[in-house]
């Protein structure tokens, strides 16, 4: 991205899709963990849930501040006790709201996330409101929204979702990265690290 302040490069988001369903350890995201970390947790799910594991969620919590986004099962199971859980562990959930942060020479930028698009609870006004004026805006949800080329999305930097939708209506100012990576024989999602590079 285009961008005077050298020292975004060193804020690094680590993405991780449907925390409930990861069956391999979580201990490698230790060794690329630094001090401007950012964990993204994408759902809970794929499935319907009754019953929630703290573990994972506790491990990534002594690493990074972390922040969570609903996604459509979530809502299907039991989600007042995934709330609750996620609170005990000082996880931030995103639910049209924002996350405001600094870099080491003074450049603010927010994380933007929407509450579950296809349950349409995603309201993106909401969470505008809360924006420092002139930052670096970093839009974030589950599925992607079907229309984003509105007048709310001018502000949007970055768009980051873990699947889109078919025939969505896209703006040219924004940058879209969709993060769902299926890989090997049973599809398992990956982990996903994203760092900025900035270009003068």
């Amino acid at each position: 991205m285009n961008h005077l302040d050298d020292s975004l490069q060193s804020i690094q988001i680590i993405w991780i899709p449907t925390i409930g369903d990861i069956h391999y350890k979580l201990s490698e995201i230790k060794n690329i963990c630094h001090q401007n970390t950012i964990i993204l947790l994408s759902g809970y799910s794929k499935k319907k849930i009754k019953k929630y594991k703290d573990e994972n969620i506790q491990y990534l919590s002594s690493l990074a501040p972390v922040y969570f986004l609903w996604n459509d099962l979530d809502y299907s199971g039991n989600y007042r006790d995934l709330n609750a859980l996620l609170l005990d562990y000082k996880v931030t959930i995103l639910e049209n709201t924002s996350a405001s942060f600094e870099t080491e020479n003074g450049t603010k930028f927010s994380i933007i996330g929407l509450d579950d698009v296809k349950t349409k609870r995603d309201q993106l006004d909401f969470a505008l409101e809360e924006l420092y004026e002139d930052n670096l805006s970093i839009l974030t949800s589950y599925t992607e929204v079907m229309d984003s080329n509105l007048n709310h999305f001018n502000s949007i930097q970055v768009y980051l979702f873990e699947r889109s939708q078919l025939n969505v209506n896209r703006n040219q100012k924004t940058v879209y990265l969709e993060l769902q990576n299926n890989k090997g024989i049973r599809k398992q999602d990956t982990v996903t690290v994203l760092n900025f590079e900035v270009m003068k």
